[in-house]
């Protein structure tokens, strides 16, 4: 069977960087104080005041003796802190880094180094007014004459550096996570959300940043850089919610690990694939079932219709919110008695709220992932006319253009089914090839038959005479077992009527489950076969001939923990 990834999975590559800025940049010019360039670089000042000292040695341990001491322009605002202080930023850095933690992400870097130095330099002494600054981590903190975040007091005056501007403050600067950083700090047992941030984490991959890097030459082929920056990329937010950036703004909600444990079997469920696929069938189900659990709960506030009250908004939708779908990933009156955020407190983070599930609400009828299954007849891609016994030559199909506007046909058109032999034999048959299909997932299987009317408003003859259909269905009865075939096709519903005056829709079974998921596959592991009248003879008032529009697999799936509001 063929696979196709609808979320690339791949080996990162880990490239050492300093610290994910580039070397060779177009940075600031040098400045002159008084017609002059000072002498002393950033990292050489800072060496002449004790009271800075325990902060200097945190910068020494992580690396950054080079990086203050080199031509790159900085300001650095050094808080006063103790030497029990430093040792904890510098223990909890070498830790991290033991663990494998990349240092995008090391909590020493981007929660206390890198929010006391911005990039470029930074004249406190030539403010007119209140600003913000972009520290290196991103964050924008309000920088004042006296004053850095409106909580720690300039000391002294600024010292001109060669390589920037060094300003003294008498503690550290308060880190504001974003939604991405306050997600990972919350480790609280059945409490935390330990289980959605190492999701998160699994993709996270480190990327070289092309146009920003300094090529240096070929090297077998490849392009050496003499400077490289990289950036953490991740696929999930990328398609899903950029909750890690800090120009953006989002509302998350996320389930607590008790809360994924409840609920995660359930769609793990949905995706059982066959054993042929082997490893790759873990790893989609793996994908796909967390994915899926998630997909409904990023909310990019600046997306909402507006006029969007935050307060009280009467509607949000999801991310992945299409008006194709209208009733999925949209929430009605959300902060309302039981609505998705009603009685939930929100962490304010620097890019939107985190909103912390202790029960879930988004039940899997709300996914985009649970959106009915329909397979247009009139593509050739979507069936076969092979017969159940195994003829290949005497189906004969025709693909018709709907242009009676008084029917509605979906897609503009539908296909009709003829068989081509004489004798008893004679029984048009089509068989629809159902892809994406979900395991364990209740379906309703409707057939939505044509009118000869739809394609031609003056076959009002043909149109009185009725269709009469049999549905018979193949699919893999076990993960490990074969496709039931050929005589062996489970009969869904036999000689079953079809008013051919109007479009007809017929349900021809309800709850019909497959073990196999087919999601994400290429070819299915549903086949649905529709057969008309068998015989030499026709019944007085019907016609063998078939006209099919759609096929429909309209998912039913259990509530799971959550319910729905609406």
């Amino acid at each position: 069977m063929k696979l196709k990834y609808y979320i690339q999975t791949g080996v990162v590559a880990l490239a050492a960087a300093t610290v994910g800025v580039s070397c060779t940049d177009t940075w600031d010019d040098h400045y002159s104080v008084n017609g002059t360039v000072p002498g002393a670089t950033l990292w050489e000042n800072m060496q002449l005041d004790e009271s800075i000292r325990p902060f200097v040695r945190v910068l020494d341990s992580c690396g950054y003796k080079d990086i203050l001491n080199a031509n790159q322009v900085f300001t650095v605002w050094a808080p006063e802190i103790t030497d029990a202080e430093a040792q904890e930023w510098i223990d909890t850095y070498k830790r991290e880094k033991s663990q494998g933690i990349i240092d995008d992400d090391n909590s020493t870097l981007n929660q206390f180094i890198k929010n006391h130095i911005a990039m470029y330099n930074q004249q406190v002494s030539s403010l007119t007014k209140d600003e913000t600054v972009k520290m290196m981590n991103g964050k924008r903190l309000t920088l004042t004459g006296s004053m850095l975040n409106g909580e720690v007091n300039m000391v002294g005056n600024g010292v001109p550096s060669s390589n920037g501007m060094l300003y003294k403050v008498d503690g550290p600067a308060t880190f504001f996570p974003n939604i991405w950083e306050r997600l990972r700090m919350d480790l609280e047992g059945d409490n935390g959300l330990d289980s959605v941030a190492n999701f998160f984490l699994s993709w996270n991959r480190i990327e070289l940043d092309e146009e920003a890097s300094v090529p240096g030459g070929i090297v077998d082929g490849e392009t050496v850089y003499l400077d490289s920056v990289m950036y953490n990329y991740n696929p999930i937010f990328n398609q899903l919610g950029r909750i890690d950036s800090e120009d953006s703004l989002y509302w998350f909600v996320a389930p607590t690990n008790k809360i994924w444990k409840e609920n995660i079997d359930l769609y793990r469920s949905y995706f059982e694939y066959h054993q042929s696929l082997e490893k790759d069938g873990d790893s989609l189900q793996n994908l796909y079932s967390k994915f899926m659990f998630l997909y409904s709960s990023f909310f990019n506030v600046r997306s909402q219709e507006l006029p969007f009250n935050e307060a009280n908004p009467d509607s949000i939708v999801a991310t992945t919110y299409t008006s194709f779908y209208p009733d999925c990933s949209k929430f009605e009156w959300p902060m309302q008695a039981g609505g998705l955020l009603y009685g939930l407190t929100p962490q304010e983070c620097s890019n939107g709220r985190l909103y912390k599930a202790t029960d879930w609400r988004i039940p899997p009828i709300k996914l985009i992932y649970m959106t009915p299954v329909q397979v247009e007849a009139e593509y050739a891609n979507n069936y076969s006319t092979v017969t159940l016994s195994g003829d290949s030559t005497s189906i004969q199909v025709n693909a018709v253009e709907a242009t009676n506007e008084n029917f509605r046909v979906s897609g503009g058109g539908y296909l009709v089914v003829r068989d081509a032999r004489s004798g008893r034999t004679n029984q048009p048959e089509i068989t629809f090839k159902i892809p994406s299909t979900l395991s364990n997932c209740p379906y309703d299987i409707k057939v939505v038959f044509a009118s000869p009317l739809a394609g031609d408003s003056l076959a009002k003859e043909d149109a009185q005479l009725k269709r009469q259909f049999t549905a018979k269905i193949r699919y893999y009865s076990s993960r490990t077992g074969d496709m039931i075939e050929g005589s062996n096709a489970v009969t869904l519903c036999t000689d079953v009527d079809v008013d051919a005056t109007k479009m007809d829709t017929v349900t021809v079974a309800t709850g019909f489950e497959s073990p196999v998921c087919n999601f994400g596959e290429e070819d299915p592991r549903v086949l649905l076969t529709i057969q008309s009248i068998k015989g030499r003879t026709v019944p007085d008032g019907y016609s063998k001939d078939l006209a099919i529009d759609c096929v429909i697999f309209e998912p039913r799936p259990t509530s799971g923990s959550g319910s729905d509001e609406n």
